[in-house]
């Protein structure tokens, strides 16, 4: 049963991993930067805060649905690249979750998080997803600024973290208000 939850999980991860990035490129469409970089890029929060409930699951449902995106809209040719692109996609949040238990020493069961071990987490996602992603890009000769993508990349990232970041903030306290109509 175990096994199947899992699988069950990381389907439903890469269901709402490609729909908020489908929901990215429709709205944000306009301001794509160079080859997967944007200035808004909503779908990294998603990977941060999924990675950070489902872990391994939601990791291995970004990668799937990173492999659709990645065949579907930045098909370049190649099957390898597509590939690591997405074990990129899907593993980046995962070492970022590592790091910032490890360093910044928030629990795993994350009842010690703060809003500075967020923002802290969020920067080091940012930076460690775009400079990966840039990295591979750059050596596949798809980047031709490496500097200057992986910038953009990771405020992006940053950007599109912080408004998930916001929206479940004011979602929680919407709920927590609703539901202590007596107080």
């Amino acid at each position: 049963m175990h096994l199947l939850n899992q699988i069950f999980t990381a389907i439903a991860c890469a269901v709402a991993y490609y729909i908020v990035f489908e929901f990215n490129k429709f709205i944000f469409n306009e301001y794509v930067f160079s080859f997967g970089v944007n200035w808004v890029f909503i779908p990294s929060g998603l990977q941060l805060v999924l990675v950070l409930t489902a872990v391994e699951s939601a990791a291995a449902g970004i990668v799937l649905a990173s492999w659709v995106i990645g065949y579907t809209d930045y098909f370049l040719g190649s099957l390898i690249f597509t590939f690591i692109t997405g074990v990129i996609t899907g593993v980046s949040p995962l070492i970022s979750r590592k790091i910032s238990f490890d360093f910044l020493h928030i629990e795993e069961d994350l009842q010690n998080l703060t809003f500075k071990g967020i923002a802290q987490m969020s920067v080091i996602f940012s930076l460690l997803s775009a400079t990966l992603h840039q990295l591979w890009y750059f050596y596949n000769d798809v980047s031709g600024n490496f500097l200057h993508s992986t910038l953009v990349m990771a405020f992006g990232n940053l950007l599109g973290t912080v408004v998930v970041l916001c929206l479940i903030k004011v979602t929680s306290e919407t709920f927590k208000r609703n539901a202590s109509p007596f107080e």
